[in-house]
């Protein structure tokens, strides 16, 4: 089975960007922590940094938004394991708003320990359980991803999107804007 990653192009002048108010759900996105999260809807101004084309998938950070397009492609998938919650994004000067959906992913351990790469921090003053690991190479465990479509690694610090082929071919025929694929080495 084919595993690739899922992200955004992030440097696009003319693309909207979240203002400040987005980073509320910054703790809760990043190791996928539910418990910080909510699902009433959160309004968000557009940041001056960014230009006024709403694309269908938008990276901030650790956060994930997808277009009402990419969200009907995983329910038509029945893809029931992200967590979502309504994000409107809003230009007062211009009037527009465009509504988004924060959609995470869970964490799974699914990494194939023997194929990665893991890069631990040397630090002789925490716990071994503490010390930040990253994997420089990734390679998925097909057995331990059981139902899932879309996740992050878990025991990780890394934030990849990882998708199946399944679920790459059927957004990649939805032709959404800024969402692009590479494929991880097995």
């Amino acid at each position: 089975m084919k595993f690739f990653v899922m992200y955004a192009e992030t440097c696009v002048e003319e693309y909207a960007a979240p203002g400040a108010d987005i980073f509320e759900l910054e703790r809760g996105c990043l190791n996928s922590e539910f418990q910080f999260l909510d699902q009433s809807p959160l309004d968000v101004e557009i940041s001056d940094e960014g230009g006024v084309d709403f694309p269908d998938f938008i990276v901030e950070g650790t956060i994930p938004l997808i277009s009402e397009g990419i969200k009907r492609i995983f329910e038509k998938l029945k893809i029931d394991y992200i967590f979502y919650k309504l994000i409107r994004l809003t230009y007062a000067q211009l009037g527009r708003s465009e509504n988004y959906w924060l959609a995470l992913p869970p964490r799974i351990n699914c990494l194939d320990t023997s194929k990665s790469v893991i890069e631990v921090e040397d630090n002789p003053f925490i716990l071994p359980s503490e010390l930040i690991r990253e994997a420089k190479k990734i390679c998925i465990a097909e057995n331990l991803i059981g139902r899932y479509d879309i996740f992050k690694l878990a025991g990780v610090v890394n934030q990849e999107i990882i998708v199946t082929e399944k679920l790459k071919n059927a957004l990649a025929a939805g032709n959404f804007e800024n969402l692009f694929f590479y494929e991880l080495e097995g």
